[in-house]
């Protein structure tokens, strides 16, 4: 049975998936970079570079807004690091370092995963993102704002070109439709609600039309409900 903690700090995250057959469909992870480490099983990662096996013991790397997808092919269990991209630059690595220490320490206890892994993110410090193209302010939005109303016409109006333009230029630029990259970020708003002293239905406000609709979104992208996820959440201050 598929176990999930997510045991969060202010800039830094861990992830640990036990016994799990979860798949998670294409998106990106906006302002972070994710370093996963196969401990069981096997997943299928595609990214636009391609797809490869991850199995036990495999690590690999997400820069920021890098679009990707998640296949379980045998049931695994996965740790996933999340730094903020704040954090990610070298003088920032002590910094990130060492909350991320604390974080997996506290969630997995096991001393190589967590050498691995931080080393990892000592040599991926500084990484930078790379799609710095003209629609970086509308992207900008939606991540930072994406419960505000936002439609293909506003985001058109804002971005200067029509909407079909807009659409073929934005999944250029960020691997994803605007209303994919739109949705994803109304999610993540609500993960960031749940986490801490949110209801589910207070979270649902993100952007959503009514509860149901932000239901069905939040398990289609995290792969839990929203109360699943919330009973799944640790917070630890100051990391």
């Amino acid at each position: 049975m598929t176990a999930v903690e997510y045991l969060r700090g202010d800039r830094a995250e861990v992830i640990v998936c036990r016994g799990s057959a979860l798949s998670y469909p294409r998106h990106n992870h906006v302002s972070t970079l994710t370093l996963g480490l196969m401990l069981e099983g096997a997943v299928e990662l595609a990214t636009d570079r391609g797809t490869r096996l991850c199995r036990e013991n495999g690590l690999f790397a997400l820069p920021p807004y890098t679009p990707h997808s998640l296949n379980a092919r045998a049931p695994y269990t996965l740790v996933s690091l999340c730094v903020s991209k704040v954090l990610t630059s070298p003088g920032n690595l002590r910094e990130a370092r060492a909350a991320a220490g604390v974080l997996l320490r506290r969630a997995v206890g096991r001393p190589e995963a967590e050498r691995r892994l931080l080393e990892g993110l000592s040599v991926l410090s500084g990484e930078r993102e790379q799609r710095e193209g003209p629609l970086a302010g509308l992207r900008e939005r939606l991540e930072t704002e994406p419960e505000l109303p936002c439609s293909l016409e506003d985001m058109a109006m804002l971005a200067c070109m029509s909407k079909y333009r807009l659409v073929r230029a934005f999944r250029r630029e960020a691997g994803l439709t605007p209303h994919q990259f739109q949705l994803q970020n109304r999610v993540r708003k609500g993960q960031r609600l749940l986490g801490g002293p949110a209801t589910a239905a207070e979270a649902a406000a993100a952007g959503f039309c009514d509860q149901s609709h932000f239901d069905r979104h939040f398990k289609r992208l995290v792969g839990l409900t929203p109360a699943d996820y919330k009973r799944s959440c640790r917070t630890v201050p100051g990391l």
